[in-house]
């Protein structure tokens, strides 16, 4: 049976959220327990670009020095960092409010910018990896995600924040091989079984619902969620959203595939129901295949992502950002006074371009056509 500690948290105090994660510690037999004292931790949060803490884009720098404060003092040798989707790794966790609390506490900032190819026979569907060289400089690795909607995977959290792990300009590699949010999955669960994560810390005080991960809108949640096991830890974030876990592939391949498990799960802590929020929001309907190949008949049919052209900047690094060879989102004749349009044809639905945007211009919509095929069953 794994274990999620829930702890109710209603706003960013070191001096509360750190003997709450000091108890949730305890609950799991202790930190010792879990890492040895002679290993050295890499604290992972998620910086996927930076910003700042009411945002709800990243890890917010109070839980993330509370884990720290515990390491510090139980005398473990600390490293720190993420491989961001955009931006210098040092400079964004320094603007994300990073650097000044792992100089408090001598934690070192591992190499995020430079890694090396590993080789995976064993894995299902990803035999190689570009891992960042921090990996390789740590023994153990605490995973400290944020709680936040996904385009493509509908949530990201414990299993999908490892992601950060790989070099950062080949996470559009990666979105270019594995077209769908189920192939995607699957990847990420030979990744996470690579990795041996040894203990997620989830921040869900402030949450992020509807256009996520980077420009959705910050919703409280009021709670922290601990667990050494990341399909656990993910199922009750759904549940907490009033999400089935059955309908994420991330957590249900995780349990298929040996991750971890969801269908026997001893809750911790604070009671559950009290902080479920009906109103989250985040699709709660089956994922489809979104893949191009599959669907090249119905491809102005499935969900994809748009421009509101009236927030649109100009700036083009949603072009920059398609993995797509030909780019499935490019600039039409070359004029950058308009907005870039879409190729649906190209499109992948990786949602990179979105993920991306910087002012909040690209959202996810399932076209007329498409909500017509999926209530009549022609859609799944």
């Amino acid at each position: 049976m794994s274990k999620v500690v829930v702890l109710k948290c209603e706003e960013y105090d070191l001096d509360l959220i750190y003997p709450k994660l000091l108890w949730a510690l305890e609950q799991l037999g202790g930190i010792e327990h879990i890492i040895a004292k002679e290993k050295v931790i890499l604290l992972k949060p998620n910086l996927v670009v930076a910003s700042s803490p009411e945002k709800a884009v990243t890890t917010h720098p109070v839980v993330f020095e509370a884990i720290g404060k515990i390491l510090y003092e139980k005398g473990y040798k600390i490293l720190y960092g993420d491989s961001p989707g955009l931006g210098n790794p040092f400079n964004v966790a320094k603007k994300s409010g990073l650097v000044s609390i792992a100089e408090k506490y001598n934690m070192i900032h591992g190499d995020f910018s430079d890694g090396k190819k590993i080789s995976i026979p064993e894995s299902r569907v990803c035999k190689q990896f570009d891992i960042v060289n921090a990996m390789f400089e740590a023994d153990a690795i605490i995973n400290l995600p944020k709680m936040k909607t996904h385009a493509l995977q509908r949530i990201t959290g414990a299993i999908k924040n490892p992601f950060g792990m790989v070099l950062g300009y080949n996470k559009a590699t990666m979105h270019s091989r594995y077209t769908n949010a189920f192939i995607f999955s699957e990847m990420l669960i030979d990744l996470n079984k690579y990795l041996k994560v040894d203990l997620h810390i989830m921040d869900g005080i402030l949450a992020m619902e509807r256009n996520g991960p980077r420009n959705g809108d910050p919703i409280k949640m009021n709670v922290i969620l601990v667990s050494t096991d990341p399909v656990a830890l993910d199922s009750v974030f759904c549940r907490l959203v009033d999400v089935n876990p059955d309908l994420i592939p991330t957590i249900t391949f995780g349990e298929k595939y040996g991750l971890g498990n969801y269908h026997n799960v001893e809750l911790i802590g604070d009671e559950l129901e009290p902080l479920i929020n009906k109103n989250f929001n985040i699709p709660k309907t089956k994922l489809q295949v979104e893949d191009k190949n599959k669907f090249s008949i119905l491809k102005n049919a499935v969900r994809r992502p748009y421009i509101a052209e009236d927030l649109c900047k100009k700036c083009g690094l949603c072009v920059e950002v398609c993995p797509v060879d030909g780019k499935a989102i490019n600039w039409d004749n070359m004029n950058k006074k308009i907005p870039p349009i879409y190729d649906y044809t190209k499109c992948i639905r990786c949602y990179c371009c979105q993920e991306m945007c910087p002012h909040e211009a690209i959202d996810v919509e399932t076209p007329l056509l498409g909500k017509i095929l999926a209530k009549i069953g022609l859609l799944k």
